[in-house]
C-alpha cells in the first residue's frame, strides 16, 4: 500500500501519525511535491491530481480522505485507533470532527490574512475567523483533557486528530491570535513528544 502525504498538511499527518501509532509498517509514505505530476512521471497514474492525503490499497483502490483513510487503518489494524465502548468512541469521534473545523478555521483565516496583505479583504471576516478559533480553545481548555497515552498505548483518532490540527495551528502561528490556554498547551507539549509525532513534523510554511 502507498499514502501519498504532504509534510504542510493536518489531514496528511493525521494519518501518517495513525498509520504510526496503528503500527502499520507496510505501507509506502511518499511526500509530494507542490506541482502535479506529468503524464511521464511513475506517480500519475496512481495520483494525477497531487492528492493528500490519498490511501492506494495493494489492489490498486484508492481511499480518499483522511477520515476514511484513518477508518479504514483502524480496520486494517484490527480496531486499533477506535475505542470499542460508546461513550470513548464518541468521545474520540467528536474530537476528530473538532480538529477538522479547527483546521477549516484556520485555513480560511490564512487566506483572509494573505488578502489583506494585498489590500483584498472582506470586512470583519478576520476578526469572526479569529474570534471562531478563540471560542472552540476555550471549549477544549475546559472540556476534559484527553487522558494521558502512554508510550505503550496506542491514541485512538480523536487524540490524533486533535494534536496534528493543534500543532498545525502553532505551525502556521494562529495559535497566537488566542489569549493563552494553559492546559491545552500542557497536553499538546506532551503529546508532541510521541515518536508517531516527531518523526512527522511539519514543513514548508509556503504551502497551506
Amino acid at each position: 500500500m502507498i499514502l501519498f502525504s504532504q509534510r504542510h498538511s493536518p489531514f496528511a499527518r493525521k494519518a501518517e501519525v495513525a498509520l504510526l501509532e496503528a503500527s502499520i509498517f507496510a505501507v509506502q509514505v511518499r511526500h509530494l511535491s507542490p506541482n502535479p505530476p506529468t503524464s511521464g512521471e511513475p506517480e500519475y497514474e496512481q495520483n494525477p491530481l497531487n492528492v493528500a492525503p490519498l490511501l492506494i490499497l495493494d489492489d490498486g483502490r484508492p481511499v480518499y480522505d483522511s477520515e476514511e483513510i484513518c477508518f479504514f487503518i483502524d480496520e486494517f489494524s484490527g480496531g486499533r485507533l477506535l475505542p470499542k465502548q460508546k461513550e470513548p468512541r464518541e468521545d474520540a469521534l467528536t474530537r476528530q470532527t473538532m480538529a477538522t473545523a479547527l483546521c477549516e478555521t484556520g485555513k480560511e483565516l490564512l487566506w483572509e490574512i494573505e488578502q489583506n496583505e494585498m489590500g483584498i479583504s472582506v470586512p470583519g471576516l478576520r476578526e469572526d475567523l479569529t474570534a471562531q478559533l478563540a471560542a472552540a480553545y476555550d471549549i477544549l481548555e475546559t472540556a476534559p483533557t484527553p487522558d494521558e497515552v502512554s508510550l505503550d498505548e496506542v491514541a485512538d483518532i480523536g487524540i490524533i486528530a486533535l494534536a496534528t490540527a493543534l500543532d498545525w495551528l502553532t505551525f502556521r502561528g494562529l495559535d497566537t491570535t488566542v489569549p493563552p490556554h494553559p492546559n491545552l498547551l500542557w497536553w499538546l507539549d506532551s503529546f508532541r513528544e510521541r515518536p508517531s509525532m516527531t518523526a512527522t513534523v511539519y514543513e514548508d510554511l509556503s504551502m497551506y
